[in-house]
């Protein structure tokens, strides 16, 4: 499918560090990112004499095996690129440096941070901001409007709708595309569904929301157990759910192959519309025209307001203490971020849809507004601007005691063990029961292990 979808593929442009380069792990990549990428690290070469090794890590569920094995070896890189709980042990052990001085730089170009979310503790910053994600659902308006179908607002919409283009002779789509590969999407995918049943996704809660001195697990068996049934009831309209993350889902969103998913920001639609303009396929353009975007349905009988989503989590760059080369691999990132808004602007039109960026002056400044594909899909810039302004500005933060935001909670949130559950039940492994249950006692283990480590 050309451009956009290289993405999907776990490659490598270097191979581990050493001494005389800085290395940096990304899953930034795709066929725009390389030439991009190659370009960046031969102009930052030539001015500072400071080498490069940029590696691909592959998407979540992948990188994070590489990094242990780095970390273990004891050969860390210099930098990657994550979300901020994906290196949270990492970052609880003192391995990463502060980089409040480059965030500092970057913000007099770009706008001031725009989140609030668990970037370090005080005043000391550990991650310097890329893009947030907002969660949401997203659906072909083509494949509703043939077949007659509501835009969904219940949990049971989306499993009606989901029979429905599923049995229709009508259209060639599944009726959903359900993320159950045990790591990956499938992790945010259950996790965002138990926030839109009125409960906190990774089972915690604060012990006493006024004072938010110490959590304590609440996982209700009959919300939880709702949830996995609803996920089994799903899986009859899917593609093969084990065979879904992140990258397929991308990819499979391209070529039609089902009608409504989870997703990120307007990511379906970037990548669509990327592959479109690469091979000038009219067919793609409908595609990307025809996705639209909606805050998450809620279960049934939960009010919108009290989803407990509480914050879009961003994703940037960290820097390892322990690398070779800590201090360049600060130099590279100020140069990247804080030389224009026109350099910057030009990271998000690599992967179109795929983050807001956290930088406050950004998506309204003419250098990201005027970007090749947004003049050619001014729909994709529509959608990124109603996920900014409506799911994250009306549809996050409903409910205040559902900010956890802890090294505790950002720890459970890369326990695999929630993704697990998904894998287990759609393929029969376990009874929804049995799931809950197997759950439920990782969930005691690993918060046990957060208790620990984090105190």
């Amino acid at each position: 499918m050309g451009v956009g979808l290289a993405g999907a593929m776990a490659g490598c442009l270097g191979g581990g560090g050493g001494d005389d380069d800085v290395h940096f792990i990304t899953d930034y990549y795709n066929d725009a990112w390389q030439p991009l990428w190659d370009d960046l690290e031969s102009s930052f070469e030539d001015e500072t004499d400071i080498p490069m090794n940029i590696e691909e890590g592959g998407m979540s569920g992948t990188q994070e095996g590489r990094l242990a094995q780095l970390i273990q070896s004891g050969d860390p890189p210099d930098a990657n690129t994550s979300t901020f709980d994906q290196v949270a042990d990492i970052w609880e052990t003192d391995q990463l440096e502060t980089v409040n001085d480059v965030v500092s730089s970057i913000e007099e170009v770009n706008g001031e941070i725009n989140t609030d979310a668990f970037l370090g503790e005080g005043d000391e910053l550990y991650q310097i901001p890329h893009g947030l994600y907002v969660s949401n659902f997203q659906y072909r308006a083509d494949i509703y409007e043939t077949l007659g179908l509501d835009v969904p607002e219940t949990f049971s919409d989306v499993l009606e709708n989901a029979r429905i283009i599923d049995e229709s002779d009508e259209v060639d789509a599944r009726g959903y595309g359900l993320a159950g590969a045990p790591t990956g999407k499938s992790q945010d995918e259950i996790l965002v569904m138990l926030a839109s049943a009125g409960i906190s996704g990774i089972g915690l809660r604060w012990s006493d929301p006024d004072t938010r001195e110490e959590l304590e697990i609440h996982w209700p068996e009959d919300v939880v157990t709702e949830v996995l049934q609803y996920v089994k009831d799903l899986s009859q309209y899917s593609p093969d759910p084990t065979s879904i993350g992140w990258a397929e889902s991308l990819s499979q969103w391209v070529q039609g192959q089902y009608a409504q998913c989870y997703h990120l920001n307007a990511w379906p639609i970037g990548v669509t519309a990327q592959t479109a303009e690469a091979n000038d396929n009219d067919d793609l353009r409908f595609v990307a025209e025809n996705t639209e975007i909606i805050p998450y349905p809620m279960m049934d009988g939960v009010d919108p307001d009290e989803n407990w989503l509480s914050a879009p989590a961003p994703d940037g760059y960290h820097i390892f203490a322990n690398g070779d080369r800590p201090g360049d691999a600060k130099q590279w990132f100020e140069w990247l971020y804080a030389d224009s808004m026109e350099q910057t602007a030009s990271f998000y039109e690599t992967d179109p849809g795929r983050f807001l960026p956290t930088y406050a002056d950004v998506i309204d400044s003419d250098a990201f507004q005027n970007q090749d594909i947004f003049q050619a899909h001014p729909h994709l810039l529509e959608k990124l601007e109603y996920v900014q302004d409506e799911i994250w500005g009306n549809h996050y933060g409903s409910v205040d005691e559902a900010n956890t935001s802890s090294p505790e909670s950002l720890y459970m949130q890369r326990q695999w063990f929630y993704g697990e559950m998904v894998n287990r039940v759609v393929t029969d492994s376990m009874s929804v029961q049995e799931a809950y249950d197997w759950g439920y006692g990782q969930l005691e283990e690993a918060f046990a292990d957060a208790q620990e480590q984090f105190g």
